[in-house]
């Protein structure tokens, strides 16, 4: 199978997700899939015809491309062989997590479920969205959601076949998934289920607030520029600033309001985890960094888990059973990233 596959947004010359492209691709050739990235893209723009017109567009055509300070502009030959070549090496040289990153154990991306079959295209355009795009496909767009992503506006995957548009959000299932590998149970109920204390009301928040209650856990929406809303399907499981004194579950926090390629907020709160949600590609120092209540984790965390929850549920769903961990990938990231540097 040939893929397409561009990041689309506004700013988005700080992304890594090519490099976790490329890591999960060459991860699912090793295990027998035929998975070909012929080219990749960084799309610049603040409206989503555009990555979308790129999608029906012949490989040939000329575009503006755009520079990532580690690994150039990925629609060059040169660094789309870089990023294969480096991405090689990784693959060879880390077979395993590091131990830091899997506190609990490996957390893989199939849930046992069964596999899901989809129609394929012979060459398919892939698109992972981000700010500030999320939102701006609706249910008339002629889209196919896999999930609930167009009603909550929280879209942030894309799949061209060749004759149909499909959509997904995995931001939120991306949270919940880096909950439970740092040790949340979603089993508890009550005044013991996970709090998600979350700041921000846009398409990432609404998709984690989605994902969250679908969980089980309880949200406190901290106000920030945009307000959650009550009406969508987390409104049963929100608490209140009051109710939030009374809860002994465990504590994620998260400031959605943080510009993009700003990694640091100006909010916190005492927490089990404190979850960035914007990153840049500055050489981090501590992917997992302990604090006085918990846990700091990079949003790198993000990055992976929203990543490889778009492989196994609109990407490649049937091949989710093979895809990498996600301390694994994790590993693997920061690995490349430190090759790439160096390179």
């Amino acid at each position: 199978m040939e893929i397409r596959y561009a990041v689309a947004g506004k700013p988005i010359q700080h992304s890594l997700s090519p490099v976790l492209a490329v890591l999960t691709a060459s991860h699912l050739k090793q295990a027998g899939l035929k998975v070909e990235f012929a080219e990749i893209n960084l799309l610049e723009s603040d409206d989503v015809t555009s990555p979308m017109a790129w999608a029906w567009v012949k490989k040939n055509r000329q575009n503006i491309g755009l520079t990532n300070r580690l690994y150039g502009d990925p629609s060059t030959p040169s660094s789309h062989s870089k990023l294969h070549r480096v991405a090689s090496a990784v693959m060879s040289q880390v077979k395993t997590a590091d131990s830091s990153y899997v506190p609990h154990g490996e957390t893989l991306f199939h849930h046992g479920e069964e596999r899901i079959k989809i129609r394929r295209g012979g060459h398919e355009s892939w698109i992972s969205l981000t700010s500030p795009l999320k939102h701006l496909l609706s249910t008339r767009s002629g889209v196919h959601p896999i999930d609930d992503s167009l009603e909550n506006g929280a879209v942030n995957q894309l799949r061209w076949d060749g004759n149909n548009w499909y959509c997904a959000g995995t931001d939120g299932h991306g949270v919940v998934t880096i909950a439970r590998h740092f040790g949340f149970d979603f089993e508890l109920s009550g005044v013991e289920s996970p709090l998600l204390c979350m700041v921000g009301g846009g398409g990432s928040a609404r998709s984690c607030a989605t994902a969250w209650s679908n969980a089980g856990g309880s949200i406190w929406s901290i106000e920030g520029r945009r307000p959650l809303g009550k009406r969508g399907p987390w409104i049963q499981n929100l608490v209140s600033g009051d109710q939030v004194v009374d809860s002994i579950g465990m504590r994620l926090f998260i400031d959605f309001d943080t510009a993009p390629g700003v990694s640091e907020s100006n909010r916190t709160t005492d927490c089990d985890l404190h979850l960035l949600s914007s990153y840049n590609s500055k050489e981090v120092g501590l992917i997992v960094e302990p604090t006085d209540s918990g846990l700091r984790l990079d949003a790198r965390w993000l990055l992976a888990a929203q990543h490889l929850e778009a492989w196994a549920r609109i990407f490649s769903p049937e091949a989710a059973h093979l895809l990498p961990g996600l301390g694994l990938t994790m590993t693997r990231l920061h690995a490349m990233e430190s090759a790439l540097r160096a390179d």
